[in-house]
């Protein structure tokens, strides 16, 4: 049987922790890294339920995107989460913004899913590339159906024509560098997810478009991530059914 050290040696070889951004609190978050893996989770978020699924499948390794250690003081819920994996014995990877940043990482793929092209790096994570000219409306409604999100918006003129994207998973679309990057380069619209009013706003005066996406449908991808680069331990992997987006849009 493998041990801890060994799953976390194959995802870090892809998405080494020196890519982790500082604010970051990537890594085995509870555990222990010579325990023997009896079993495989994967997900995008800690959860008690997804706690619950590994205890009622055998696993005992639960791999995450998201971590539930974060910052100096995490909040009272993320460290009821540790507690608990901690009373059951259970090991939380998180492999975050390292997944975001690395090749072949969530940026990477998610720009392949929407068909971006001459795809180069902007600041480690974000990626910008060149897509089909599509009007603005038009295409937050391909990105919606790409990425399964019935939640999209979006700022800007709906038919304005985006040829040159950004893209950055997660909480990208609340980052005013981003904006300033996209308006001194040329870039028509920036795709990410958590944009607030202020961004929204800044990015209106300055011409720059915004899709804004889930931050979990634009992260879901790291399930098949994960699975694609753990083919080796197939046989004791099961991914998460219980860690489904809690937003529902309405209809």
């Amino acid at each position: 049987m493998p041990k801890v050290e060994d799953i976390i040696e194959i995802i870090e070889n892809k998405a080494p922790l020196a890519l982790a951004l500082d604010f970051d609190s990537a890594g085995l978050n509870a555990g222990n890294i010579q325990d023997e893996v009896k079993g495989i989770l994967l997900a995008q978020n800690v959860t008690y339920s997804t706690i619950e699924e590994c205890l009622q499948s055998g696993a005992n390794l639960l791999i995450t995107h998201h971590p539930c250690v974060f910052g100096e003081e995490p909040d009272g819920y993320m460290q009821s989460l540790v507690s608990k994996a901690r009373e059951y014995g259970l090991n939380l990877y998180s492999c975050h913004t390292n997944l975001d940043c690395c090749k072949g990482g969530l940026n990477d793929v998610v720009a392949d899913k929407l068909g971006m092209r001459d795809v180069s790096v902007i600041d480690g994570c974000a990626r910008q590339g060149n897509i089909q000219p599509t009007a603005l409306k038009d295409l937050a409604k391909q990105v919606g159906q790409v990425l399964g999100d019935k939640c999209v918006k979006y700022v800007g003129d709906d038919g304005k024509v985006i040829e040159k994207v950004a893209l950055c998973t997660g909480a990208g679309a609340r980052d005013e560098e981003l904006v300033m990057y996209a308006k001194d380069n040329g870039i028509d619209c920036i795709i990410g997810g958590e944009s607030k009013l202020s961004i929204a706003l800044m990015a209106r005066d300055f011409g720059v478009s915004i899709i804004d996406v889930g931050h979990y449908t634009s992260e879901i991808a790291c399930v098949e991530i994960f699975k694609n680069w753990l083919k080796e331990y197939e046989y004791m992997i099961k991914v998460s059914k219980t860690d489904i987006d809690p937003y529902k849009p309405i209809k």
